[in-house]
Protein backbone atom coordinates (compact mmCIF):
# COMPACT_ATOMS: atom_id res chain seq x y z
CA UNK A 1 0.00 0.00 0.00
CA UNK A 2 1.41 3.27 -1.18
CA UNK A 3 1.29 6.60 1.04
CA UNK A 4 -1.18 7.50 -1.77
CA UNK A 5 -3.68 4.95 -1.38
CA UNK A 6 -3.35 5.98 2.61
CA UNK A 7 -3.03 9.73 2.15
CA UNK A 8 -3.55 10.89 -1.18
CA UNK A 9 -2.81 14.49 -0.04
CA UNK A 10 0.39 13.22 0.92
CA UNK A 11 3.59 15.18 -0.55
CA UNK A 12 5.70 12.37 -1.98
CA UNK A 13 9.17 13.39 -2.88
CA UNK A 14 10.21 11.46 -6.41
CA UNK A 15 12.97 13.28 -7.60
CA UNK A 16 15.99 15.56 -6.77
CA UNK A 17 18.53 14.46 -4.18
CA UNK A 18 17.37 11.47 -1.64
CA UNK A 19 17.50 12.40 2.06
CA UNK A 20 20.38 11.34 4.42
CA UNK A 21 20.43 7.74 5.49
CA UNK A 22 22.78 7.17 8.72
CA UNK A 23 25.29 4.84 7.48
CA UNK A 24 25.75 2.92 10.75
CA UNK A 25 22.15 1.88 10.25
CA UNK A 26 22.53 1.18 6.56
CA UNK A 27 25.64 -0.75 7.43
CA UNK A 28 23.61 -2.83 10.37
CA UNK A 29 20.34 -3.79 8.33
CA UNK A 30 22.26 -5.00 4.79
CA UNK A 31 24.33 -7.07 7.30
CA UNK A 32 21.01 -8.23 8.65
CA UNK A 33 19.12 -8.45 5.50
CA UNK A 34 21.70 -9.98 3.77
CA UNK A 35 21.41 -7.59 1.05
CA UNK A 36 23.80 -7.52 -1.89
CA UNK A 37 23.33 -3.23 -1.72
CA UNK A 38 22.19 -0.71 0.25
CA UNK A 39 19.73 -0.14 -2.38
CA UNK A 40 18.72 -3.58 -1.91
CA UNK A 41 18.81 -3.68 1.84
CA UNK A 42 16.70 0.05 1.95
CA UNK A 43 13.84 -1.59 -0.19
CA UNK A 44 13.58 -4.93 1.59
CA UNK A 45 13.71 -2.44 4.83
CA UNK A 46 10.77 -0.07 3.61
CA UNK A 47 8.73 -3.63 2.42
CA UNK A 48 8.92 -5.28 5.95
CA UNK A 49 7.70 -2.01 7.68
CA UNK A 50 4.96 -1.69 5.38
CA UNK A 51 3.90 -5.21 5.88
CA UNK A 52 4.31 -4.81 9.16
CA UNK A 53 2.40 -1.70 9.87
CA UNK A 54 -0.86 -3.74 7.58
CA UNK A 55 -0.68 -6.51 9.65
CA UNK A 56 -1.19 -4.19 12.86
CA UNK A 57 -4.12 -2.52 11.42
CA UNK A 58 -5.36 -5.75 10.39
CA UNK A 59 -4.73 -6.98 13.46
CA UNK A 60 -6.54 -3.52 15.11
CA UNK A 61 -9.72 -4.14 12.99
CA UNK A 62 -10.24 -7.42 13.46
CA UNK A 63 -9.70 -6.96 17.17
CA UNK A 64 -12.74 -4.06 16.99
CA UNK A 65 -14.78 -6.40 15.00
CA UNK A 66 -14.09 -9.08 17.93
CA UNK A 67 -15.63 -6.50 20.32
CA UNK A 68 -18.48 -5.35 18.26
CA UNK A 69 -19.64 -8.84 18.34
CA UNK A 70 -19.34 -9.63 21.40
CA UNK A 71 -21.41 -6.27 22.47
CA UNK A 72 -18.82 -4.51 24.07
CA UNK A 73 -19.81 -0.96 22.23
CA UNK A 74 -22.67 1.09 23.23
CA UNK A 75 -24.24 2.06 20.53
CA UNK A 76 -27.49 4.06 22.68
CA UNK A 77 -26.52 7.19 22.41
CA UNK A 78 -26.59 7.47 18.47
CA UNK A 79 -30.03 6.55 18.78
CA UNK A 80 -30.64 9.29 21.18
CA UNK A 81 -29.32 11.57 19.05
CA UNK A 82 -31.03 10.34 15.75
CA UNK A 83 -34.71 11.74 18.04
Amino acid sequence: MTVMAVRPDAEVETTGTPPPIDPELLEEAQRQIQAGSSNEAINEALRRMVLEERDKRRAAMESLWKMNEEGRFDYSHFEAADE
